[in-house]
């Protein structure tokens, strides 16, 4: 039996979920918020809960999207927050939480976040409508009241936010392949429009922010799951 657990992102696997796989996708959850014992959303005590409640073998695992696409650019509209320096806080967060649950598990599997796809215009009003949905679940109040009232006006260009997902997935590699047991894993590549530097049209979907769900499951089944799963 596998864990995979995320954001909502991970559900372009949710084909996968069956008796071999369990899949849990926490919506709207932070990588900062995995470590809070007083999380509205619990999406961190959940996750050991399920990692303590059957053997599992394997562990796939995939947050980041919430912190890069809503709490960031939050960060930066009250000051200037050097990208670098807030990917390593945050991915140094990550690692400290896997290590809480990855005895657990034979292996552990950390999934890169998935390529943006939405022009800078269509993402604000996606971060600025679904505000609502981050106040329920992010993890300080202050900062949740905070963003439910604040309209975030720039975020980057499309390809600079590519650039900064590609960024945030080197960083977080090379901190999961120091780890004995722990194996970093993405797609990037098959996203990857070399043409534009930005996501292949045929992944995207529309005015979500999310990519295709059919079409990136079976890249990532194609890539890495068919072997381990």
């Amino acid at each position: 039996m596998n864990l995979i657990v995320g954001d909502s992102h991970i559900l372009a696997l949710e084909s996968y979920n069956n008796d071999k796989n369990n899949i849990y996708e926490y919506h709207a959850a932070s990588i900062k918020g995995l470590l809070n014992e007083n999380s509205k959303s619990q999406t961190g005590i959940n996750i050991i809960n399920l990692a303590n409640s059957l053997k599992y073998d394997k562990l796939f695992i995939m947050f980041g999207k919430v912190d890069l696409e809503w709490i960031y650019p939050y960060k930066s509209k009250s000051g200037t927050i050097d990208f670098t320096n807030f990917v390593n806080y945050i991915t140094d967060k990550y690692i400290e939480f896997i290590n809480k649950i990855s005895d657990k598990f034979k292996k552990v599997y950390v999934m890169g976040l998935h390529l943006p796809s939405l022009d800078e215009d269509d993402m604000l009003r996606c971060i600025n409508s679904y505000n609502n949905n981050i106040k329920k679940f992010e993890d300080q109040k202050s900062l949740a009241d905070k963003l439910h009232k604040t309209q975030i006006k720039q975020i980057g260009s499309l390809k600079k936010r590519t650039e900064n997902i590609i960024l945030f997935n080197n960083i977080l590699s090379e901190k999961v392949n120091f780890n004995k047991n722990y194996y970093y894993i993405d797609i990037i590549d098959e996203l990857l429009d070399k043409k534009t530097n930005t996501c292949n049209k045929l992944f995207i979907n529309n005015l979500d922010h999310h990519l295709k769900k059919d079409e990136t499951g079976k890249i990532w089944y194609q890539k890495h799951l068919k072997s381990l799963l």
